[in-house]
């Protein structure tokens, strides 16, 4: 009799791991809201930029419009944004502007001039509308710290440190949006 107990035994332990092997897909289901996924890259908080930290501060910020070219040489930080045509207003500019002032001269502790030049991007041409030349001097007693953008789209007080040059084109643009 013993002889047919073992075929009935291994009857039993398959049966038992194909009920098994069925209910593995609920099991995962009901751990899933568990489960996080772990970040591939974080960027770190950065208080001095240079080479290696220039990518963790740019990825950083909250921009609206797209970074088109960051450069770091010896305390002069060089951006270039690239405004898109359809959905770009002056409110955008002053906004990603006060991000990158907060950042170079309030953030960080050795940038002591930020260069930035403004684009419109139409189709495949890009327009220059604007540079700026800023240097941390132009930012005394925190003030950097307190610049934002005016939800209106007005300039801001706070431009004139910019030492903005506006192109033709960025004078066209910006009437566009003057009235």
């Amino acid at each position: 009799m013993t002889h047919w107990l073992r075929p009935l035994v291994l009857l039993a332990v398959s049966a038992l791991t194909i009920v098994l092997l069925e209910r593995l897909p609920a099991l995962e289901r009901h751990a899933q809201p568990n489960r996080s996924s772990a970040a591939v890259f974080a960027p770190l908080r950065v208080e001095r930029l240079s080479n290696e930290t220039l990518v963790d501060a740019m990825v950083a910020m909250p921009l609206a419009e797209r970074l088109t070219r960051v450069g770091w040489d010896r305390g002069i930080l060089t951006v270039d944004l690239a405004l898109s045509s359809s959905g770009a207003a002056p409110k955008d500019l002053w906004k990603d502007t006060a991000e990158l002032v907060r950042m170079s001269f309030a953030n960080v502790s050795n940038v002591r001039q930020l260069l930035l030049r403004f684009y419109l991007e139409t189709n495949e041409a890009r327009t220059l509308l604007a540079s700026a030349d800023s240097r941390a001097a132009d930012w005394p007693d925190g003030l950097a710290a307190a610049v934002k953008g005016d939800p209106d789209g007005r300039r801001p007080d706070w431009a004139v440190n910019l030492r903005l040059d506006w192109t033709p084109a960025g004078e066209r643009w910006l009437g566009n949006f003057a009235n």
